[in-house]
């Protein structure tokens, strides 16, 4: 026993002398000095639209904020800025990494679209066409109650969405989820600011929907407790028309009722009537194969397989994300989408219970 320590001892020895012994290893750069990087996701839904730029050096990144960007549209000029305003990237608050040029122009599916980025180091340049867009689908809808492992219930709206494949190709799709409250009030203090009904909010706000119930969406069966925290749950939305492909497919969601009421910012008078009209809004963006594997591949990046990032990071491989700049990096992207809107009623909220979300009235087109 003995001398298998000694062993041991005379391996650690030999370790460290060759360690102290070791001559650093400069490794000389390779590439260009510096690259324009380009990124930008487009919506046909927009007008007012935002590219992202920076240079990336060998040692590290700078926003590239003194720029030219062009935006031309089946050939021709639709805007052109220089302004850049700075943007902070995910991963590091810290730093201001890319500048931020904002342009308006009008995209539609199936356009051609080029953006330059002209500056001291050339013109970088993307080439890309807007898919075609969805046909508009039908959606229906109804309550349910689900219980927690505590035993308390809350409140769901479960939304059954008809896509329709476009057909004769492949696509790649995502589905994204908002509310829309439209607060009308009465006033019958003495002295109305306003006279009859009036128009007191009208806003949007993204939510978090549920896909843990539908197949295509949430294949390996995420519970709804892990939906959010886990990569291979989808928590976006993407998906292909692979198993439904020149078809059709229901998707099956679901969207907290409370996330829908959330009136928390807004003050109650008990001199005025309240009416408040609710609705879903659905939006299909049809992306282009890189788009799809770019978003994806950046999900998967930024995943905590371990919970522990300094071991995510050394069992993992840098992921290789789809180009398309010329005289750059980056991808610059257009999706194609088709809104729909579902009206889940109007009703007049109780002013003494307006905050008890997770017991909502039941909610269907007959009760809300």
């Amino acid at each position: 026993m003995k001398k298998f320590f000694i062993h041991i001892y005379i391996f650690a020895a030999a370790v460290l002398l060759a360690a102290s012994c070791e001559t650093p290893l400069f490794i000389e750069p390779v590439g260009e000095e510096c690259q324009t990087v380009l990124q930008a996701r487009l919506l046909t839904s927009d007008s007012l639209h935002t590219v992202h730029a920076s240079y990336s050096l060998h040692d590290s990144v700078i926003p590239a904020d003194d720029l030219t960007i062009r935006c031309f549209v089946n050939g021709q000029l639709e805007a052109e800025t220089s302004e850049a305003g700075r943007e902070h990237i995910e991963y590091d608050t810290t730093k201001d990494k890319r500048a931020a040029y904002r342009f308006r122009a009008s995209i539609h599916p199936g356009d051609s679209v080029r953006i330059e980025a002209a500056g001291p180091h050339g013109v970088a340049t993307a080439r890309l066409k807007a898919p075609d867009a969805l046909p508009v689908p039908e959606v229906t809808w109804d309550n349910e109650i689900r219980r927690t492992e505590s035993g308390s219930t809350y409140s769901v709206i479960r939304f059954r969405i008809n896509v329709n494949d476009i057909p004769a190709q492949r696509n790649w799709y995502r589905i994204s989820a908002r509310a829309r409250q439209v607060v009308n009030e009465y006033d019958h203090s003495s002295y109305p600011i306003h006279e009859g009904w009036y128009k007191l909010i009208d806003r949007e706000m993204d939510v978090d929907i549920d896909n843990t119930g539908d197949p295509l969406l949430n294949p390996d069966g995420r519970e709804v407790e892990k939906w959010r925290k886990d990569y291979m749950a989808n928590k976006h939305n993407f998906f292909t028309d692979e198993l439904f492909e020149d078809g059709s497919n229901v998707l099956n969601l679901a969207g907290l009722a409370r996330d829908y009421k959330y009136l928390t910012n807004m003050g109650f008078a008990s001199y005025c009537d309240y009416m408040v009209n609710i609705s879903a809004i659905f939006d299909l963006q049809s992306l282009t194969r890189e788009d799809y594997l770019y978003s994806r591949m950046l999900e998967m990046d930024n995943f905590s397989l371990s919970g522990i990032g300094i071991v995510d990071r050394l069992f993992s491989e840098d992921a290789v994300l789809p180009d398309n700049v010329d005289g750059g990096i980056g991808l610059v992207s257009v999706r194609s989408v088709t809104r729909v809107t579902c009206d889940l009623g109007t009703f007049n909220p109780d002013i003494n219970s307006i905050f008890d979300y997770d017991n909502w009235p039941p909610v269907s087109p007959t009760d809300l």
